[in-house]
């Protein structure tokens, strides 16, 4: 049986946050199990944002050209 290797870490939480972490997964395994299902949860749900940012990305510099000629146009009193 291949075992999944897990690192400690130490984050900072806002004291309400922590409260209701705590309050929901009382021992240290539960909350360490929650807090891994929640993130794997939000990154395979935040996929696409990533490949927009990227297309984004890809046509920065035609954008900004684009950008530069409406301000070339601009008249300025």
């Amino acid at each position: 049986m291949v075992k999944n290797m897990a690192t400690q870490t130490s984050i900072y939480l806002p004291d309400e946050l922590l409260a209701e972490l705590v309050r929901r997964a009382p021992n240290q395994n539960e909350r360490s199990g929650l807090i891994t299902e929640a993130l794997r949860y939000f990154f395979s749900t935040h996929q696409e944002n990533c490949v927009e940012l990227d297309r984004i990305n890809a046509l920065a510099d035609e954008l900004n050209q684009e950008a530069e000629d409406v301000l070339d146009y601009q008249v300025m009193p």
